[in-house]
């Protein structure tokens, strides 16, 4: 099938532009002659970047689906303009088996919504310490990660890094000393991050750090990123939305930090350390929330949020925001996907730049509501996303 994508803005490096883009069979290819078995599609002058890649979601499935399952997950991803995710393990049971990796696989692939990938856990059921398991990891595995936790015994990580680099996969961590965290979460963080800043540059181990938010761990990537360690690191629109917040206030792990954390976060943007932004999409019951569980909804409002903080701020251009939300997360999970370049899939997120609303609670697609911006005005509506030339979604408010 041969598509023509018209009417639209989009993004090179250096200015906007309005080339038609076009489509066979899913694919960027070159321009051909537009007939009558070409289908056109008008874009309707919106925005059409490459769709987003999120490498840090959290569906619940198997186990907890009454918060989300891989059908509403999917849905709740397509709304915030994403075609691809990168699901955590902190499942039950967790994703410590070839049998519940291949389950969710099947599944997400059955549903036909969007690609998931799927961790797998660095030590068995998230014990700190087993790494047995790893053996028979399936080969199509691209990340591992006990996400939830730290790895707390140094020994474990040293071996777990030998072993990533062994099976040729990608550790996302979740840096967090537990023996420190309820006392100075600050600390627990920027230390575990240094360890293992350090071990990926001693043993040369590719590392993705996840959800960093302090000023000293992100000064730590930087400084071992510089002296050429293979390390990556995300961060999160709920960090860089908000500062100065208790625990009390917005439960979530690494928790919301001070002012001086958020603006560094940005600066670290602005220069290039930060290669990717990550939800941390976390589904809860209202009853959860209440008693404390931490974490919030974030793939719906990522977007809108990001450009309200970055973009309309006069912090970083689109283009830098759209390499930080599809092209290196697309290209971390080895995806043809996230540039409008020919031979790439044609996964499409079309956006109303101009488009101003205020976010409900009846809008949610997820199964939970706990959303941090619900009655929050945002800017940049996703309107509409194609998967390999298909529409998935398509807002009709």
């Amino acid at each position: 099938m041969k598509q023509v994508f018209t009417n639209h803005y989009s993004f090179d490096d250096v200015k906007i532009t309005r080339k038609p883009i076009y489509v066979e069979d899913g694919i960027i290819t070159e321009a051909f002659e537009i007939n009558d078995d070409v289908e056109v599609i008008d874009c309707e002058n919106l925005t059409l970047v490459p769709a987003f890649t999120d490498l840090h979601v959290h569906f619940r499935d198997p186990g907890f689906t009454y918060k989300e399952d891989l059908e509403s997950g999917s849905k709740a991803a397509l709304k915030g303009g994403f075609t691809s995710v990168l699901l955590m393990g902190n499942t039950k049971p967790t994703v410590s088996s070839p049998e519940i990796y291949n389950d969710i696989k099947k599944r997400a692939k059955d549903l036909d919504l969007i690609d998931i990938d799927q961790v797998y856990t660095i030590t068995e059921n998230f014990d700190g310490k087993t790494l047995d398991h790893l053996e028979s990891m399936p080969v199509s595995v691209k990340f591992i990660s006990d996400d939830g936790h730290g790895v707390n015994d140094d020994m474990t990580m040293y071996k777990a890094m030998i072993a990533a680099m062994d099976k040729k996969v990608r550790m996302t961590l979740h840096e967090e000393v537990a023996q420190v965290s309820a006392i100075d979460y600050e600390i627990a963080e920027d230390a575990m991050t240094l360890r293992d800043c350090y071990y990926a540059y001693k043993l040369n181990c590719p590392v993705h750090f996840s959800h960093v938010s302090t000023k000293g761990a992100i000064t730590a990537i930087k400084y071992f990123k510089d002296l050429g360690a293979p390390i990556t690191c995300e961060v999160t629109p709920h960090h860089l939305y908000f500062a100065d917040k208790s625990r009390d206030e917005m439960r979530v792990n690494p928790p919301i930090r001070r002012e001086e954390d958020r603006l560094s976060l940005i600066e670290m943007i602005k220069n290039g350390t930060v290669d990717c932004i990550s939800t941390d999409h976390a589904p809860h019951s209202a009853k959860e929330k209440e008693n404390g569980a931490p974490g919030f909804l974030g793939l719906e409002t990522s977007f809108s949020t990001c450009y309200e903080v970055l973009v309309k701020s006069g912090e970083i251009s689109i283009n830098h925001l759209i390499k930080l939300m599809s092209t290196n997360p697309a290209s971390l999970l080895g995806l043809n996907k996230g540039k409008l370049d020919i031979g790439y899939e044609a996964d499409f997120t079309l956006i109303d730049l101009d488009e101003t609303y205020t976010y409900t609670e009846d809008e949610i697609l997820s199964k939970s509501k706990n959303s941090l911006l619900i009655g929050k005005d945002l800017s940049g509506r996703v309107k509409k996303v194609y998967k390999k030339g298909v529409l998935k979604y398509e807002d009709n408010r």
